[in-house]
């Protein structure tokens, strides 16, 4: 069992257990934003706020997964650099890494950590983008309650 898997379930047994999927695909971002009423640019910051919680905890187990086939790598290696050490004067490591690198074994657990290497960056190019998205929404969240906010304020002045 891998190391991600345990620590969600343990995760999950204490109550805090990864933010699900949602149910509705990433939204994107209409060409004008301003052109969404009130109701509909909110609903679209909850859509990404919901995308974002989930892709951080994707991007936290791929980044364990990646760790774990990285250190998997490291321990196949030195492995075979104690088995092969003779401790003479010939020995050379250049040539027993070289030898241990050849290995299918290792070429099995290499091309697994460049997997999780890859999955763990289109990951986080994703949820980059999604974390970007959320903010020009949340800006434009920003920037209407801050024109409700004056003109309330004016309308108090007026009526005073």
């Amino acid at each position: 069992m891998s190391i991600s898997t345990q620590v969600v379930a343990t995760l999950e047994d204490l109550g805090f257990g990864l933010t699900p999927k949602p149910e509705e695909s990433i939204p994107s971002l209409p060409r004008d934003i301003t052109e969404l009423d009130d109701e509909g640019l909110m609903d679209l910051f909850v859509h990404f706020t919901q995308w974002n919680d989930h892709l951080a905890g994707a991007l936290a187990v791929s980044i364990i997964n990646e760790r774990e086939a990285q250190r998997a790598v490291d321990q196949y290696e030195a492995s075979g650099m104690l088995k092969g050490w003779t401790g003479g004067k010939n020995d050379r490591v250049a040539l027993a890494k070289a030898t241990i690198a050849a290995t299918d074994e290792m070429q099995d657990l290499v091309h697994d950590l460049d997997i999780k290497y890859a999955f763990r960056k289109l990951l986080e190019t994703r949820t980059l983008n999604v974390e970007r998205d959320s903010n020009v929404v949340s800006r434009e969240l920003t920037r209407r309650t801050s024109n409700h906010e004056g003109l309330r304020s004016r309308q108090r002045k007026f009526n005073t």
